[in-house]
């Protein structure tokens, strides 16, 4: 449609609702800048409609994140742009993640955060595990990509906490070697249904085996 903006999400896997949730995107870019409205439905099925000051839109996250509410619409304002020039802006992304990111085996996407300070201190979250030597380290059915090591990827049977354990054992040798506590950007959900950060599931489940190590 000619229309500009949204170039950077291209290939996203998932739903609108939950890049407006997440204020997803790539190139450090989020989708609450171009948003205008969201539309929610709250536990006793009232409407609420919220404008863009409202959802507290921040890098990787959205006052919707707390809100007891499930997103239903969202209004996007973009801007008009050439046709072409938006098509090559979405293939160049997309070739670019294709050579990045591993696609042919289950993963939650990108799982640590890429915090200001820490990215112009000691780089994004995946050089910093790969400088670290992780890449590659498994545990279980859960490995620690070797084509990118800010994803962990599902070899066959890995289980939730195989998963837990890699991230703590990143977040603490992280901290040991920059200073920095790297947190998730992705989520656990527990068997009870609360959602949190990965990172808190981690540190509540191995943090005392890491510690004694």
């Amino acid at each position: 449609r000619g229309l500009s903006g949204m170039e950077h999400a291209v290939g996203i896997p998932g739903t609108l609702g939950g890049l407006v949730l997440m204020n997803g995107g790539s190139r450090r870019q989020g989708i609450g800048s171009h948003v205008a409205r969201v539309h929610c439905v709250d536990h006793q099925g009232n409407m609420l409609v919220l404008d863009q000051a409202a959802c507290g839109f921040r890098y990787r996250h959205s006052a919707l994140q707390t809100m007891p509410a499930a997103i239903v619409a969202a209004e996007l304002e973009l801007e008009r742009g050439d046709r072409q020039a938006i098509l090559r802006d979405m293939v160049a992304t997309l070739q670019s993640r294709r050579r990045k990111f591993p696609k042919n085996l289950p993963n939650g996407g990108s799982t640590f955060l890429s915090d200001p300070a820490m990215y112009d201190t000691v780089g994004p979250p995946g050089a910093v595990i790969e400088r670290l030597g992780l890449k590659g380290t498994q545990r279980g059915g859960a490995q620690i990509s070797p084509l990118h090591a800010n994803f962990i990827v599902n070899l066959g049977g890995a289980t939730s906490d195989d998963v837990l354990w890699l991230i703590q054992l990143i977040r603490q040798r992280a901290f040991s070697e920059t200073g920095f506590l790297m947190d998730c950007e992705v989520r656990h959900v527990a068997p009870d249904g609360t959602v949190r950060q990965a990172h808190q599931a981690a540190e509540e489940r191995f943090a005392e085996e890491f510690v004694q190590a």
